[in-house]
């Protein structure tokens, strides 16, 4: 089984085949499910209460905003990142999604966000972005299309609901990063049902490098802690086979798995 260090996002309900695959074969069902259990000692309960501190941080919701996704066929010759837009066609893409927003689990459970089928054969890629649709920018109809159902995401990439001392706040940042899994040897798509799971490490996104707990009102744009917290959300994603869904890595339970 392929090693998968790192993963891309998956986010939304519905998927494209691209018409050019080169062995279309039967649909094969792949779920991708995203955990935020903490992995750091933070306690969580039904929300995630986050009390490595004095401070009380209790997030009760978060969404991302994920702007295209791909994945990638053997033997596919794709363009790169910097000239792919977020609405172009990718040739080499067997697998492409329009921008979306995807509700993150906050209760340290594993939770199945995505089921969609593609083609049996070998893949060697895996590709997303995580990146805020510009109000501002020139837009393919899947980025028109997304802002027009989602107002309240314009020039936003994370969106987080919680309290902090018991007083209510919103952060909204602007992360833009891409996350990209290469398999090698390729990923195999076949038969047996194959679920890859996100672990995002929410207990880090408002902790400073000393450990203290950040007011999330201070990292919203322009506020002092608008970079470090930034930084901490595109360090935190890790993914892995995990074809149980018990939340660990199917390489690290045992040869029984995957």
């Amino acid at each position: 089984m392929p090693s998968m260090k790192s993963i891309a996002i998956l986010a939304i309900a519905g998927a494209a085949a691209c018409s050019d695959s080169t062995s279309p074969g039967a649909g094969q069902p792949i779920s991708v499910s995203f955990s935020t259990a903490s992995t750091t000692g933070a306690s969580l309960s039904r929300s995630a209460e986050l009390t490595a501190s004095a401070d009380a941080l209790v997030i009760n919701k978060v969404q991302l905003v994920v702007s295209r996704v791909e994945l990638v066929p053997v033997g596919a010759v794709c363009a790169s990142e910097a000239v792919a837009g977020d609405d172009d066609d990718s040739e080499c893409a067997e697998l492409e999604l329009a921008p979306s927003v995807l509700d993150l689990p906050v209760d340290g459970t594993v939770a199945s966000k995505l089921a969609v089928t593609v083609p049996a054969g070998a893949y060697t890629a895996f590709e997303a972005k995580i990146r805020p649709v510009r109000a501002d920018g020139s837009h393919g109809r899947g980025s028109a299309a997304f802002l027009a159902a989602n107002p309240t995401f314009a020039n936003v990439s994370v969106r987080v609901e919680g309290t902090f001392n018991g007083t209510p706040f919103t952060y909204t940042g602007a992360p833009d990063f891409g996350l990209e899994t290469r398999f090698d040897p390729p990923l195999t798509v076949d038969t047996a049902p194959l679920n890859l799971t996100i672990h995002v490490d929410l207990a880090s996104w408002f902790r400073s490098s000393s450990g203290a707990t950040i007011d999330p009102s201070t990292a919203n744009a322009g506020g002092a802690n608008a970079g470090v917290v930034s930084d901490n959300i595109r360090r935190s994603f890790r993914g892995f086979r995990d074809d149980d869904r018990n939340g660990h890595d199917d390489h690290e339970d045992g040869p029984n798995h995957g």
